[in-house]
């Protein structure tokens, strides 16, 4: 379709709107006009393709529901075909957040959703964000351009970069540091001047390109292809602690000399693997409860599973009784501290080896990896029992509910995973049912 119509600046960010909707481009438009961006447009997936193979976005704003190519295979097709680099999608919607809805557009290369109607702000943030690291990458690509052709300055151009910039003679002996390299590995920058490069590696990494600078990998790829990169290992000086890190090490190009030296380029990826280990737990977690949820339950089952008919464990199927009312007349607020409440008093319970997820609404299951007996299972679903059943008190509110808990075996009362969840929820919904008791064995 076309792009906005200000004037082209190779170092303006450009992001991508991509939607079958035109009143939706131009209320996406609307809200990222005052950014300074060169914002491009593109009614189609196939639209969105070519100006992808065309373009270096810093990211993408896709509409998921389009036809021919939608959303997902759109994202797919721009992460297999258009660059080395990938490209940020995040996703537009307005259809249902299903955790495989989700997980399909992950799958498929997106970082992100927002849903529709959407928040201004919000999309304002996550923009910022986007174009930020790419202005950033950008920055640090051009300057190790810069070092390797101009060796004369890179002295002046290191000493101001916000990476940690190290040069090497040619035995890996580091001669120079900026700053920043000091900083980053929280040393002085005499602790770093004299010593080989190798002596900063990780001992995986060591271990794998070699300790000896001159005979290593390291070396051979960056004089053979110009640059060794490495996206995620640690540096470490001395005592100091371990930094994660991602670098990349470059040949210095010179005419005067046969072998002039290196320049190795790193920098802090703590936020950036903390942000990634945050993504992955709420893929796996509860939000409301911080406990694993159901992805995390089939996959601790599946491992209990493994061990065979020799190593038997137990599942524990949890309704709450009594919940909804509670949740009705006192509100959310109270419905989830007591969830919370709850389920921390679940986990505190268990023993090592063993996990409670909740599975949605006021159910829960409990997978008891260590549980010879369907005997033994039931005296901890008492004792859950009770911890459930014991009064919470929540904004000066004495709240209470029951449970049902159905019990099954593996291998006693079934022989796959799926017949023993299908096992241990009919045996709780014969105890919700039932006047036998609020615990029943399959």
């Amino acid at each position: 379709m076309g792009m906005d119509s200000r004037a082209v600046d190779a170092n303006r960010p450009k992001v991508l709107l991509v939607d079958d909707v035109p009143a939706n481009l131009l209320a996406y438009k609307a809200i990222l006009g005052r950014m300074g961006l060169e914002l491009h447009e593109a009614a189609s997936g196939h639209e969105a393709l070519a100006l992808v193979l065309r373009h270096e976005f810093a990211a993408i704003l896709m509409d998921v529901q389009m036809p021919e190519l939608d959303g997902y295979e759109t994202a797919a097709l721009i992460r297999e075909h258009a660059s080395d680099t990938p490209v940020p999608v995040i996703f537009i919607t307005a259809g249902d957040r299903s955790e495989a809805r989700e997980f399909r557009g992950y799958d498929s290369g997106a970082i992100d959703y927002l849903f529709k109607p959407v928040n201004d702000k919000l999309l304002i943030s996550k923009v910022r964000v986007l174009t930020e690291l790419w202005t950033h990458r950008r920055k640090l690509a051009e300057a190790s351009d810069a070092l390797r052709r101009v060796n004369g300055q890179l002295s002046g151009l290191l000493r101001g970069a916000a990476e940690g910039i190290v040069g090497l003679n040619a035995q890996g002996t580091i001669e120079f540091s900026n700053p920043a390299a000091a900083r980053l590995l929280g040393v002085d920058t005499a602790a770093l001047h004299g010593r080989s490069v190798t002596d900063l590696l990780s001992d995986v990494l060591r271990d794998r390109v070699g300790a000896d600078f001159v005979s290593g990998a390291m070396r051979r790829a960056a004089r053979e292809d110009g640059i060794y990169r490495n996206t995620q290992t640690e540096f470490s000086v001395d005592e100091a602690p371990a930094v994660p890190v991602a670098f990349s090490l470059s040949a210095i190009e010179a005419s005067q000399q046969q072998d002039p030296g290196f320049v190795l380029v790193f920098n802090d990826i703590s936020d950036q693997l903390s942000a990634q280990e945050a993504l992955r737990r709420s893929a796996e977690h509860d939000e409301l409860t911080g406990l694993p949820n159901r992805r995390i339950f089939q996959r601790h089952l599946a491992q209990c599973a493994e061990g065979g008919d020799d190593q038997p464990f137990g599942l524990l199927y949890i309704d709450l009784n009594g919940f909804k009312p509670i949740n009705d007349q006192f509100g959310h607020d109270a419905g989830d501290a007591l969830l919370k409440t709850l389920s921390w008093r679940m986990a505190r319970l268990l023993r090592g080896g063993d996990s409670v997820a909740r599975l949605g609404g006021d159910e829960f299951g409990v997978v008891l990896a260590s549980c010879a007996t369907a005997e033994q299972a039931c005296q901890i679903a008492s004792r859950l029992l009770d911890t459930i059943k014991a009064s919470v008190v929540i904004d000066g509110l004495e709240l209470s509910c029951g449970a049902s808990i159905g019990v099954a075996m593996f291998p006693e009362h079934a022989a796959t995973v799926d017949d023993l969840v299908k096992a241990a929820d009919a045996a709780m919904y014969q105890a919700k049912r039932g006047s036998e008791g609020p615990i029943q064995t399959a």
